[in-house]
């Protein structure tokens, strides 16, 4: 495995974890009642209870969507905005599929267990559920989605001059 993808991967998933741990404990300190997250009516909050487990979730996913971003994209004709732009939208959608199977484990440890056969059909609905509404939920999470996607696009641009791929591939 490439040495290098696996450093992009981890300056992206270690720098997302942190600014975004530290906008939410920030957040959560000033806004009112410390509601940091947006949620729909009559959901389950199990995010506010464990909110940097579903930090880390969007962390792993902007990691890998930015190594993706680095190593894959680079090629073709597309201008670095366009590209960081990219990362951020695929990055809000896709872990929303992981942040919905995390619920759902949060649900069973709530005791909402499925029984035998339908452990696995249920950890699937939470995986769809998750990408139907997870991005909504990113969105009515103001102001830390406009901090994330800020921060995200700066992290994201740093990281693309830090390995700086064009500039060597052209050597």
């Amino acid at each position: 495995m490439n040495i290098r993808l696996i450093q992009v991967f981890l300056f992206y998933t270690a720098s997302a974890f942190l600014i975004q741990s530290i906008a939410y404990a920030i957040l959560h300190e000033i806004v009112p009642n410390g509601i940091v997250f947006g949620a729909l009516y009559r959901m389950f909050l199990y995010h506010y209870q464990h909110p940097y487990q579903y930090i880390a979730v969007i962390s792993l996913t902007y990691g890998i969507m930015g190594a993706t971003g680095i190593f894959c994209l680079r090629h073709l004709k597309w201008k670095q905005k366009t590209t960081i732009g990219f990362i951020l939208v695929s990055t809000t959608i896709l872990a929303s599929i992981p942040g919905g199977i995390l619920w759902k484990i949060h649900d069973m440890q709530a005791g909402f267990f499925p029984s035998g056969e339908r452990f696995l059909p249920d950890l699937s609905w939470g995986a769809s559920t998750g990408l139907q509404v997870g991005w909504a939920i990113a969105l009515l999470s103001f102001p830390y989605n406009v901090i994330s996607w800020i921060s995200g696009y700066w992290v994201a641009r740093y990281g693309f001059q830090l390995y700086d791929f064009q500039r060597r591939d052209r050597r």
